[in-house]
């Protein structure tokens, strides 16, 4: 049984168990919020050396769900996501630094709409459960949407100062050992 705990574990998190969400300003007053519907997580849990622990994300950008089709179907579009060229977002971890109990940084690159960023993100550790089958993540935070090219461009200059530039992600993810 020592074994079993002090080995890695790999969680995978998909979307019945986690949310993939994001808030960004519209018209300087209100915040307009929206989730992507499918995504694939392999999380890499190494509890005894946090240091060796790795994420792998993938999010099917066609998925977004702002509550408004004729809104998702312009985030979809070339304008904004351009989903047919870049179907998908990703982050990829690089290295992973504990920063107290349950929590880390971890840096990686994130992918949108084929531009590559490194960043840096806080992640908790919500809960493992006593079998280690099961185990609860979550982060948030925030980018400029166009260091990604996700401009809106032909679609902010009929309409300036409408749609804010940062972006907050927010992700819960439920991991389950398969």
């Amino acid at each position: 049984m020592l074994a079993l705990i002090l080995a890695a574990t790999l969680y995978h998190a998909e979307p019945v168990n986690g949310t993939v969400s994001f808030t960004v300003m519209k018209w300087g007053v209100m915040k307009e919020e929206g989730t992507f519907r499918d995504f694939h997580a392999e999380i890499l849990l190494d509890e005894k050396d946090a240091a060796k622990s790795r994420v792998s994300f993938d999010v099917n950008v066609a998925s977004i769900d702002t509550k408004n089709d004729g809104r998702d179907d312009t985030l979809r579009s070339p304008d904004f996501f351009h989903v047919r060229k870049h179907p998908k977002m990703t982050f990829r971890s690089t290295r992973v630094v504990p920063r107290g109990k349950n929590a880390v940084d971890v840096t990686g690159d994130l992918t949108i709409r084929g531009v590559t960023k490194r960043v840096t993100v806080p992640v908790k550790l919500v809960g493992i459960s006593p079998d280690r089958r099961r185990a609860g993540f979550e982060t948030e935070f925030r980018i400029d949407r166009r260091e990604f090219g996700v401009n809106g461009s032909s679609w902010s200059a009929h309409a300036p100062g409408v749609l804010g530039t940062e972006v907050t992600i927010r992700v819960v993810a439920g991991g389950v050992v398969r």
